[in-house]
């Protein structure tokens, strides 16, 4: 079964990460849009977007291995003081990282 990542306050699905790491994107519906491997996020180019560390701090590696966001503990997942979704199932940490990487930053 998927992780599915929905907006905050509905169950609208945004994104999902497949049972082989995938990310789907069910906004601008381009799936899918990138992979999760290792904790590192990768675009459909292969090239590495960012990680997420033990800490659910994800990391862009365009900008100088910047945080962009955090997948908090309680599923939530917060960019710039706003929660920008949550997620449902298993692995929180993987599939908010990607979702923040390549959904919220529209690769």
């Amino acid at each position: 079964m998927g992780k599915i990542v929905n907006f905050p306050y509905n169950a609208r699905a945004v994104a999902r990460l497949d049972s082989d790491n995938i990310v789907h994107n069910h906004i601008y519906h381009n799936c899918p849009i990138g992979k999760v491997d290792n904790n590192i996020i990768y675009d459909n180019d292969n090239n590495a977007v960012g990680r997420v560390d033990e800490n659910g701090i994800v990391h862009n590696h365009y900008i100088d291995y910047s945080p962009i966001g955090k997948v908090l503990e309680n599923g939530f997942i917060s960019r710039n003081n706003t929660l920008v979704g949550r997620i449902e199932g298993e692995n929180a940490l993987l599939s908010g990282a990607a979702y923040l990487l390549l959904v919220e930053g529209n690769r």
